[in-house]
């Protein structure tokens, strides 16, 4: 009985431990330590700009600084986090910098946060609120959060224009900053003021994710083009999907599979080493007219000017 008495009290005895020589307590044991403000893709100092409690945080810790919100994040790709306090001149900015895996991550996080009554900030996929500016370059999506609510945004679209190119130069090599823009490709016939991103199972397909899209309208006929990083065999297995969940009238045309599913019609295809498509189209007419259209607008952006 005394043995088992004194069982009890290890546990107890290991934690009056740490609290009380709470001098030998390395949090490093615990968790990897965050990345030094040296690891900031942007300068400490921008004109009469400084930033003051710079840090890095990785994917796994961005909880510390964004307790609560992190998920939505990682659901985009988001690598890291890099958070401080601009401050020049009385102003002072909150910041958070998200890194993610690819630049479509940035933008379907920066497009999911953006109020409908933001105003467009000039020059740069941005927007502006009474205390907040956002704007995504590259695989970087950037908040600035004003102290003082409802502060006049102005300074802090100065300093966006600062951060622009030193945030523009650390994605430069990325592949990703090479992928087509769908905004310019769907030019005039765009729907709406932004692409769409889809983290996973875009139209209800487990084999499409880290899907781009946009909203498409061509001769009255609307429909959504798409595109992913992908293969042939991916293709294919878009195909399994769409005759497992019931489509029907399947065909195959140069590569692409495509059919009808619940009265709309979609296609997928490999078009210039990535996987592009066309999904909620009306008809099989307006299915090969968006994909007609997609794919030669695809090939004059890879032609070039």
């Amino acid at each position: 009985r005394v043995l088992l008495t004194a069982g009890w009290l290890v546990p107890f005895l290991v934690l009056l431990f740490f609290v009380v020589k709470g001098q030998f307590y390395n949090p490093a044991v615990f968790m990897p330590p965050a990345s030094e403000i040296t690891a900031l893709p942007v300068p400490v100092t921008l004109g009469s700009w400084t930033l003051e409690e710079g840090i890095v945080l990785p994917a796994d810790r961005m909880f510390e600084k964004i307790n609560g919100k992190a998920d939505y994040y990682l659901q985009y790709g988001a690598v890291e986090l890099g958070s401080g306090v601009w401050v020049a001149d009385g102003q002072q900015w909150d910041m958070y910098l998200y890194r993610f895996e690819k630049d479509q991550g940035a933008r379907g996080a920066y497009n999911g946060e953006k109020p409908s009554n933001a105003q467009s900030m000039e020059g740069v996929e941005g927007y502006t609120l009474p205390g907040q500016a956002a704007m995504t370059v590259g695989t970087y999506y950037l908040q600035l959060n004003a102290l003082a609510a409802g502060a006049d945004p102005g300074p802090a679209v100065e300093l966006v224009q600062a951060l622009i190119p030193h945030l523009s130069k650390s994605g430069e090599d990325s592949a990703a900053d090479k992928q087509v823009d769908l905004v310019a490709l769907a030019g005039a016939n765009m729907q709406g003021d932004a692409e769409g991103f889809v983290p996973e199972s875009a139209f209800g397909f487990s084999i499409f994710s880290n899907v781009r899209t946009v909203d498409v309208v061509l001769e009255d006929s609307a429909a959504v083009w798409f595109t992913m990083d992908g293969s042939e065999s991916t293709v294919a297995g878009y195909a399994e999907e769409l005759t497992m969940y019931g489509g029907e009238q399947l065909f195959s045309e140069d590569g692409a599979s495509g059919g009808s599913m619940f009265g709309s019609w979609s296609i997928a295809g490999v078009l210039n080493g990535a996987v592009w498509g066309v999904q909620n189209a009306p008809s099989h007419e307006a299915l090969m007219l968006h994909w007609s259209v997609l794919k030669e607008r695809l090939k004059t952006a890879a032609e070039g000017p």
